[in-house]
C-alpha cells in the first residue's frame, strides 16, 4: 500500500488509556500516519464537519458518553462527504444487537477490542493494509473480528 502523504486516521474513544495505547501501537507500524482523536461522539462530529477532507479511516468506539458510536455512525453515513470513508467499530461487547445495528448503519468492520498491545498493533496494521477492501459493504460472515481471547 502506497500513500503519497501520511494516512489520515481518526480515532473516537472516551477511554484515555485506550487512546494512548492506540497512538503507541500506530507508531509501531511501518506506515506514515497522522492520528486525530476525539474524546466523545460530539467532539468527533465537530472535527469531521470542520475538516476539509474526509479521513482515510475512522476507528469508532461503540460506547462513548454524550453521543455513542452508533449515533455517530448514523450521522457519518448521512453525509455525502463520508459515505465511502471506512468506519471500523471498536467495542468490548460483541452482543448480537450491537453487531446487527452497526452492520445496518454502515460500519465496514466490527472489532472486539484487542486485549494485548501486540494484538492492537496487528489489528491496526491489518486494517491499514486492507483499507481498500472496506469500500464495498462487508459480508456478514467477515464483519466481526473477536479479540485474541475468543479465537
Amino acid at each position: 500500500m502506497n500513500h503519497p502523504q501520511p494516512l489520515q486516521i481518526l480515532l473516537a474513544d472516551d477511554d484515555e488509556d485506550d487512546t494512548f495505547l492506540f497512538r503507541e501501537a500506530l507508531g509501531q507500524i511501518p506506515y506514515e500516519a497522522e492520528l486525530t482523536t476525539a474524546d466523545n461522539g460530539t467532539e468527533l462530529m465537530k472535527k469531521l464537519m470542520a475538516a476539509e477532507t474526509a479521513p482515510d479511516i475512522i476507528f469508532l468506539d461503540m460506547n462513548m458518553p454524550i453521543k455513542n458510536g452508533l449515533e455517530c455512525l448514523t450521522e457519518i453515513r448521512s453525509e455525502d462527504k463520508f459515505k465511502e470513508t471506512p468506519v471500523i467499530i471498536l467495542s468490548t461487547s460483541v452482543a448480537d444487537n450491537l453487531l446487527e445495528s452497526a452492520y445496518q448503519a454502515g460500519a465496514n468492520l466490527y472489532i472486539q477490542k484487542p486485549t494485548s498491545f501486540s494484538s492492537l498493533t496487528k489489528m491496526i496494521q491489518n486494517c491499514i493494509v486492507k483499507i481498500s477492501d472496506f469500500i464495498s459493504k462487508p459480508v456478514w460472515d467477515n464483519f466481526l473480528i473477536r479479540n485474541d481471547n475468543h479465537k
